[in-house]
């Protein structure tokens, strides 16, 4: 009879004491097995050869290195498995919305926008979705206008309101909320609409009772024109609101101006068929916000180019993004067209330690300054001294926009990094500038251009869109027009940063972002020279080409915007 010793031993050997080491499962079978005699003489023999066993227990590691890798590889796959559901999850948790509850409102200081229309003794709200400031634009004219019609308006951002309150709307007499969305990229929202427009995709909120008209900013170049204005429409109606005016869809291929004037044309008077409305209020400019000149001011509270936060660009810190760009070096700018009129440059920004990372299909965008002596020139014209210091303060208190730009600022910052200085000026720049003209001639010219009749339309298009004038060139060709600065400063659109396709891949230039820019200039029919803001200050930021002088590199606000393009996971897929 063999000693279960032995066979005690043989199982140690075959599974290496992941059980207890002297005794296994089959040990205690044995044991079951045995009577107590049997079990009795065992532990005798056991005694007599502990020495042997205690011995070889010495030589045997706890685990050996077939269980290591086994446990090692299986815990490997349970942390795998562990963190590919959190990121589903936190994925979802950061593009979807829960839908809020029917009749739920947060009324807390600051994003109930039903609060502020009812403290103001309101009844218009028009909301925004922008991405180059065009629907932020439109919507602040419709609010304007609507002093017109008995309706004070206020213009809101849906980011920074609870947008379920539209299902209080209809506490308000003859309340109207108006929508100005813009399609972006693949027919997709602006960063700014996203939480509405998925609150809509999601939600199941009753809005009957909630008048509202909606018009679309869009390109017919793209596939999903205006995607975002159609689907909001079709939307709010079919969770019971009231479609007050049809949908209007605006083309910046073409003429967008031209669009929302047309569908304006329309819009007032059904507004004022639906709530009754007989008597309009005379057609007055109203200023939006109040002058003050600083002539004792601490310079370290002066904004001198910041996008957003003060000093911004003095202390950096991530994260970058379309408030607070990254100055990153010129590494590279060189010519890529040898031979010919045609500028094509290859640029390289290096954004080496500011954890910016990008992605095949993202883009670059630069934010630029315009033409140093446009802005002279813009400052000789209206005769004032670009170095004062000046603050505009919104004479709306209930508005969340304070400013129109970052304030206390110069009138020459104002016009380098903050204002659109060399586009076409829309009809109702013009109808506002028509009020400061001495000559009745161009006084007569500029009103017909900002009027709806089809001479007015015509004679903008050809003096206006075909010239390619900008603000520069009508005070030049209309001297008698003297408009003050700051009515200027709180016209004129905000200048908006350029975007450029990424040219480069980031596996193999994870450090620098490279893309190919062609440098616009031109003349116009007027024999005016015109230069693209970006591209013709771009071309003059060379990068030192003595590296081992104390010269700085070039550097230039950018960021990156990350796009809904993706490339196939397999190369083979076409």
């Amino acid at each position: 009879m063999s000693s279960p010793l032995i066979r005690s031993g043989e199982c140690r050997k075959f599974a290496p004491n992941i059980f207890n080491k002297t005794k296994c499962t089959n040990c205690f079978r044995q044991k079951e097995e045995h009577s107590a005699e049997a079990l009795e003489s065992n532990r005798i023999e056991m005694e007599v050869e502990a020495g042997i066993g205690a011995e070889s227990m010495k030589d045997e590691s706890f685990f050996g290195p077939l269980d290591i890798l086994l446990i090692t590889a299986l815990l490997g796959i349970a942390a795998w498995w562990f963190m590919k559901d959190k990121k589903k999850d936190s994925a979802y948790k950061s593009y979807t919305i829960q839908p809020t509850a029917l009749g739920s409102t947060t009324d807390t200081s600051g994003n109930s926008f039903i609060k502020k229309l009812k403290t103001s003794g309101r009844s218009l709200v028009a909301f925004y979705g922008s991405q180059t400031g065009t629907g932020e634009e439109f919507a602040g004219r419709l609010a304007k206008e609507g002093v017109r019609y008995q309706m004070k308006g206020m213009v809101a951002d849906p980011e920074e309101y609870d947008m379920g309150e539209l299902v209080n709307m209809k506490e308000i007499p003859n309340s109207l909320a108006v929508f100005c969305l813009a399609t972006y990229g693949e027919g997709d929202p602006t960063d700014n609409a996203m939480d509405f427009y998925e609150w809509l995709q999601n939600g199941s909120a009753d809005l009957t009772g909630l008048n509202y008209a909606v018009f679309g900013l869009g390109n017919k170049t793209y596939e999903h024109y205006n995607a975002v204005g159609i689907y909001v429409d079709q939307r709010l109606e079919e969770l019971g609101a009231t479609r007050v005016c049809e949908l209007g869809l605006g083309d910046d291929d073409a003429n967008i101006e031209d669009d929302f004037i047309t569908w304006k044309d329309k819009f007032w008077p059904s507004v004022c068929e639906s709530f009754g409305i007989e008597t309009m209020g005379e057609d007055v400019s109203i200023r939006q916000y109040q002058l003050v000149e600083h002539t004792e001011i601490n310079t370290d509270r002066v904004y001198t180019g910041e996008v957003a936060r003060l000093h911004s660009l003095k202390n950096q810190r991530p994260p970058f993004d379309v408030k607070n760009p990254y100055l990153a070096p010129i590494s590279v700018n060189r010519e890529l067209h040898k031979a010919g009129n045609r500028s094509c440059m290859h640029i390289e920004f290096n954004i080496e330690g500011s954890r910016m990372r990008y992605d095949t299909g993202d883009h670059c965008a630069v934010y630029a300054k315009n033409d140093d002596e446009n802005v002279e020139k813009l400052g000789k014209l209206l005769g004032v001294n670009l170095d004062t210091l000046f603050t505009l303060t919104n004479t709306d208190e209930d508005s969340s926009k304070k400013h129109p730009f970052p304030c206390p600022t110069s009138y020459r910052t104002a016009l380098t990094y903050y204002l659109d200085i060399t586009s076409n000026p829309r009809t109702h720049i013009l109808k506002e500038l028509s009020e400061y003209c001495s000559n009745p001639e161009e006084q007569v010219k500029l009103k017909s251009m900002a009027s709806t009749s089809p001479e007015g339309k015509q004679l903008y298009n050809s003096w206006i869109i075909q010239d390619n004038r900008n603000i520069l060139h009508i005070l030049e060709d209309m001297p008698s027009c003297k408009p003050p600065i700051d009515h200027i400063c709180e016209l004129l659109p905000r200048l908006q940063c350029r975007y450029y396709s990424i040219s480069s891949s980031s596996k193999l230039h994870p450090t620098t972002v490279h893309i190919t820019a062609v440098r616009v200039e031109y003349k116009t029919t007027t024999g005016r020279l015109n230069k693209g803001v970006a591209t013709c200050w771009l071309a003059d930021k060379k990068p030192n080409s003595q590296p081992d002088t104390d010269l700085p590199s070039p550097v230039v606000p950018i960021f990156i915007r990350k796009s809904q393009f993706k490339l196939p996971t397999r190369p083979q897929t076409p």
